[in-house]
């Protein structure tokens, strides 16, 4: 469902699917037409990242990101660490040096999970598909015994 908007005297109400968002007018009509933009762009794009199509994309991407750090070399390494950088990147941070050895598809499935994954608040990366939680904790305990 795409949001609604209806407008008070004092008030700009926002309807979506999930509610009603409500935001007070100012005298300045600009400004809250500036708000207003900015509110219905974060609704449109929650609306994106919890589509059905985007969700099967992100997992597609994510699971080829997983399955190349099974295949042992210098694309798995930059592959596990990436996606442990994601995970945490205090503990685990990642050498992008590492990316000149990836190929092209992979290169491309990485950075299709870090562009749509550092976009807006997403859920930690593990948790996208629990099936592959082991590989998590074997990437941890790869960067552990480096």
């Amino acid at each position: 469902m795409k949001p609604t908007v209806e407008y008070t005297d004092d008030q700009i109400l926002i309807h979506t699917e999930n509610g009603t968002v409500s935001m007070n007018r100012t005298s300045d009509e600009a400004r809250d037409n500036a708000i207003l933009a900015d509110n219905l762009a974060m609704f449109e794009e929650q609306d994106f990242y919890n589509s059905a199509e985007f969700s099967a994309e992100f997992n597609k991407h994510l699971e080829t990101v997983i399955l190349t750090t099974r295949g042992g070399g210098s694309g798995a390494v930059a592959c596990r660490d990436t996606l442990l950088s994601l995970y945490n990147g205090s503990a685990y941070p990642a050498n992008l040096s590492k990316w000149y050895s990836l190929d092209s598809k992979n290169k491309a499935a990485l950075l299709f999970v870090l562009e749509h994954q550092t976009t807006c608040n997403r859920k930690d990366i593990d948790l996208y598909l629990p099936e592959y939680k082991a590989d998590f904790t074997r990437m941890k305990e790869e960067v552990s015994h480096d």
